[in-house]
């Protein structure tokens, strides 16, 4: 019964919209428990004020609209009737009023209706806009989970995209509003809120192209079972010809929101200690890597070219020119950069606990800071200690310093930075900078040859529905031309029990061949079989270097200190005797 109802109500509003453009409405006000809310919000038309409210905002205005229209039924649109019918100096005084209630809301209240101001639905917007014409709406083709619906304004289609049709109308007229502002007159009621709009206008484009494009390959993969498509978060990494959104082409993506339970801890590098969705997608990232190596190697084309160094006698690999790489997430990254993404305001810029180093904890949800949890051993974790991960946020940091690469590709190729960052969700641009790069910005400076500060462009929503909350205990990875794969977060292994392709332990394997195919074997060691995964790390004397360089700057600025998992899952042996056999290199 709910259903008819809602409906009922929505073409209420959308109707007195449509043929009442004149109307305002007062600020609302909120009573009541945060749970359970009641807003109240005053009509004034044609001189008269009408009182609604209800438990949403929505609810309100069409209690006072149904309020407007007993009255217009009882009285007469032409009656002089004295009911509520407020003479100049009166609505003087009602202003003057309603100005000294918004200035006494509390702070918290000023910034809910701050909130409120900017979620005002874009629809209604439209068509107030829009008296009397009749807006088009189409229910477009849709890929899976993104819903796609039309808007069709003088003329002219703009599209939305959402989780369901409700937000994609929502968003189309959104981008519709942003468009038509260079170009139409638009009533001061609205300006201010359709220009915040348009501060995220062209980044929008964006970032729908890339949501779409993500979840387009998504729902065209292939899963045994449905309850492993399910996600909350999704992120993707897209190559793409610099400058040139068509050429955008997903090469990776993954879902996922676990991470490792301490009882599964491997000491060979067979578990995955982080199935968050980016990292995830970022070790698939390397895997693609080494494939296109070796492609490289074989004279295949590739997205690397070799590059012959005479002084040692190595080969290494220069990035195709034009070609960058861009991160898609639908929601900020756990950390510093969701802490303060919600309502945090510009004036607590000064607060003490801003750009701290987060970690996840084990069976945890959200993040904390990292004073107190410096170390971290095997024993302590044997024994019941919860594991801690570094957040997504301090990852993404540290990608914008050592690159994506990691240690081991860094002795064949120089550093791979991320072009761009774009989320899907809510999103505060001075707080995203001060998480990707501001908080090292100044401080960062001695870092070896070929390494930098990264500042990746940044885009985001100011304002969109938040993310679906539902979460999955699997986690789904795919490499393009490679197919899925689906972990189970906790474990860290397939749901098969199988070590993952893009675990420490199968990463390495890509490595050593590699090495093998390009004749660097030296780059391991000289003469033997065998090599500890954390010697093998430690070769790579610049990439050690920037790292401790980054590390050390978060310790000197008081952030905290990176927490580590413990020194013994880094000290298996890999086994170089049985790499592949050697490779010509082609030249």
């Amino acid at each position: 019964m709910d259903e008819p109802i809602d409906t009922e109500n929505t073409t209420l509003l959308r109707d007195f919209n449509e043929t009442h453009s004149n109307h305002e409405w007062s600020p609302f006000m909120c009573e009541g428990p945060s749970h359970l809310p009641t807003f109240k919000v005053s009509l004034y038309l044609k001189n008269l004020r009408f009182d609604g409210c209800g438990s949403s905002k929505k609810k309100a205005k069409i209690d006072a609209i149904k309020n407007f229209n007993l009255y217009t039924l009882n009285y007469g649109s032409n009656s002089k009737a004295n009911h509520t019918v407020e003479s100049d100096t009166q609505v003087g005084k009602r202003k003057c009023t309603d100005d000294i209630i918004e200035n006494s809301l509390s702070k918290k209240l000023a910034i809910e209706h701050q909130v409120a101001e900017h979620q005002t639905s874009a629809v209604c917007i439209l068509h107030e806009i829009f008296p009397g014409q009749t807006l088009i709406y189409e229910h477009e083709q849709s890929h899976g989970i993104l819903e796609t619906i039309s808007v069709i304004v003088s003329g002219n289609k703009y599209i939305g995209y959402g989780k369901s049709k409700k937000e994609a109308k929502e968003i189309a007229c959104r981008n519709a509003l942003k468009s038509l502002y260079d170009v139409q007159p638009i009533d001061n009621k609205f300006k201010n809120q359709i220009e915040m709009l348009r501060t995220d206008y062209n980044d929008a484009k964006i970032i729908d192209h890339f949501a779409r494009i993500t979840d387009i390959v998504y729902q065209k993969l292939e899963f045994d079972q449905i309850k492993f498509k399910e996600y909350s978060v999704i992120a993707s990494i897209i190559k793409m010809t610099k400058d040139n959104l068509m050429s955008a082409e997903v090469i990776c993506l993954a879902t996922g929101t676990k991470c490792l339970s301490g009882n599964y801890l491997s000491l060979s590098g067979e578990s995955l200690h982080d199935c968050h969705a980016e990292i995830l997608t970022r070790r698939c990232l390397l895997k693609f890597f080494y494939k296109e190596l070796m492609e490289s190697v074989k004279g295949l084309p590739s997205i690397f070219i070799p590059v012959f160094i005479s002084d040692d006698k190595k080969c290494k690999f220069k990035l195709a020119e034009n070609i960058a790489f861009h991160l898609y997430i639908n929601t900020a990254p756990c950390g510093e950069a969701r802490v303060f993404s919600f309502c945090d305001t510009e004036q607590q810029s000064n607060r003490l606990n801003r750009g701290l180093l987060r970690s996840k904890i084990e069976n945890g949800a959200g993040t904390v800071s990292v004073f107190g949890r410096e170390v971290q051993t095997y024993d302590g974790v044997a024994q019941g200690e919860r594991l801690v991960t570094m957040s997504c946020s301090d990852k993404l940091t540290r990608w914008n310093v050592l690159g994506l690469q990691g240690n081991l590709l860094s002795n064949f190729v120089e550093p791979i930075y991320l072009e761009s960052i774009s989320i899907g969700s809510m999103f505060n641009i001075n707080h995203m900078k001060r998480t990707i790069y501001g908080r090292v910005e100044n401080s960062i400076d001695e870092l070896p040859q070929n390494y930098k500060l990264q500042k990746p462009q940044l885009r985001g929503y100011g304002i969109l529905p938040r993310r679906s909350v539902t979460l999955s205990p699997h986690c789904v990875n795919w490499i393009i031309n490679e197919g899925i794969e689906i972990i189970k977060g906790s474990m860290g292994r397939t749901v098969e029990n199988k070590l993952s392709r893009v675990c420490k332990t199968s990463l390495a394997k890509e490595y050593i061949k590699l090495c093998s195919a390009t004749n660097n074997l030296s780059t391991l060691i000289d003469n033997e079989t065998n090599i500890f995964y954390d010697s093998l790390k430690n070769k790579n004397k610049s990439y050690v270097a920037a790292k401790n360089e980054l590390l050390s700057t978060f310790k000197s600025l008081k952030l905290g200190t990176w927490v580590h998992k413990p020194e013994e899952l880094k000290s298996f042996e890999l086994n170089v005797g049985n790499a592949i056999n050697k490779i010509d290199i082609i030249t």
